[in-house]
């Protein structure tokens, strides 16, 4: 393999071949994996929405007024769904990284091999899992605290600013935008925890420190990937919302209207979620090539040998 570092072009292009080379495969594990978690989080998105918007008018004359009761009635089966979601979101990762990274190099992509690969990486997922988003709140954590302190300071010195005035906005945009440089600075430096988790079998912070070591000369690109990507998804939760918030006034005409565009949201959601899991998996080969670490060194890692496959495989 070249260890030319790659445009974002070529990563999407290389995302998109191994795809369809393996499309069946690929197709069925979305059917298993990402369409349940993409209509969980379809049904949770609805339910969190106030309570006049989920009385559509195909239903019933008129929406009830609000009850506090019906609300709190919900709350169960909004707690059941983002489990839901939880745990498929977590079962997708592996499936997907494990079968690009077997369909990259030609190697067998098979079905039964994926969904193992589902049951040795869960814990070393969930693990990091843990340790990222831990570090993502107590970085949220600080920068409000932060916030307060540099807020109450700037007041002992004289300097008091009331919430509608434009230089309280201005010390508050500042504020936000170090939290968020900060981390989206992360998100470039742990892209491929998920890739080395699966793949490599490391959990808590090693994947976090091997990703920063792997990512270098490619942060450019990552970055490019992961604004690609999130700037799609939010259009599409945009979308979604936008879907959500209008169903109330949809009469019985708009019902077929209304389907067609959770249908498309659903349709885009999948494929952002399939393409973005192969993409990170594409970068973390191109990654390793570029520092010399070769696939056959990855292959002795996993115990598998390369064979390439003629046709696509279930």
């Amino acid at each position: 393999m070249s260890t030319k570092k790659p445009s974002l072009m070529n990563v999407l292009s290389e995302t998109s071949g191994v795809i369809t080379a393996h499309s069946r495969h690929f197709l069925t594990l979305s059917i298993l994996f990402i369409f349940p978690n993409t209509i969980a989080a379809i049904i949770y998105f609805f339910l969190s929405q106030p309570p006049s918007l989920h009385h559509l008018r195909f239903f019933s004359g008129d929406s009830p007024p609000y009850s506090g009761t019906a609300a709190q009635s919900q709350l169960p089966f909004q707690i059941i769904l983002f489990l839901s979601t939880f745990l498929f979101n977590f079962c997708t990762v592996p499936a997907i990284t494990y079968s690009t990274f077997n369909g990259f190099y030609g190697k067998p992509v098979e079905l039964i091999a994926s969904i193992k690969s589902i049951l040795v990486s869960f814990l070393p997922l969930l693990a990091t899992s843990l340790v990222v988003q831990t570090i993502y709140g107590l970085i949220t954590f600080g920068f409000v605290v932060l916030m307060l302190v540099s807020y109450n300071g700037l007041a002992l010195l004289g300097f008091e600013m009331d919430y509608d005035e434009p230089y309280f906005l201005v010390f508050v945009l500042v504020i936000a935008s170090l939290m968020i440089g900060l981390l989206i600075f992360l998100q470039v430096e742990w892209y491929l925890v998920k890739a080395v988790a699966v793949l490599e079998s490391k959990w808590g912070f090693a994947p976090l420190k091997r990703s920063s070591y792997l990512v270098k000369g490619m942060r450019g690109v990552i970055f490019l990937v992961i604004m690609l990507f999130g700037v799609l998804s939010a259009l599409s939760v945009w979308f979604l919302s936008v879907v959500a918030t209008s169903a109330h006034r949809i009469n019985g005409g708009s019902i077929a209207g209304l389907v067609l565009q959770v249908v498309v949201y659903f349709g885009v959601s999948v494929v952002l979620s399939l393409y973005g899991l192969a993409a990170n998996t594409v970068i973390f080969v191109h990654c390793k090539a570029l520092h010399e670490e070769s696939e056959f060194q990855i292959d002795d890692q996993l115990g598998t040998v390369y064979v390439q496959l003629p046709s696509d495989v279930v």
